[in-house]
């Protein structure tokens, strides 16, 4: 595998920051931003909404399912869920 170089320039309060962060969950500066990257790449984007005024779009299946468990938690709706065992399954199957 070839290897690339990234560089950027970042104000130093930041930087010292991050290397301080990092080093306190036990990670380089170099390996967190690895991390970063590959989940990055594995969700092409980021995995949360970038701007705080907007509400990420759910799948309108999900929007649906989201109001029939509150309604079974709440006693409205007879409880139909079914029990999870395996969540690479179901990860799967809403994925």
């Amino acid at each position: 595998m070839a290897l690339s170089q990234i560089g950027f320039r970042l104000d130093e309060k930041e930087k010292r920051e991050f290397e301080k962060n990092a080093k306190a969950i036990g990670l380089t500066p170099a390996a967190a931003l690895k991390m970063f990257i590959a989940k990055f790449n594995r969700d092409k984007g980021f995995s949360y909404p970038v701007n705080a005024k907007e509400t990420p779009q759910l799948p309108e299946a999900v929007e649906n399912a989201m109001l029939i468990a509150k309604a079974e938690e709440q006693s409205l709706l007879a409880d139909t869920g079914e029990q999870v065992t395996n969540f690479q399954a179901l990860r799967q199957r809403w994925g």
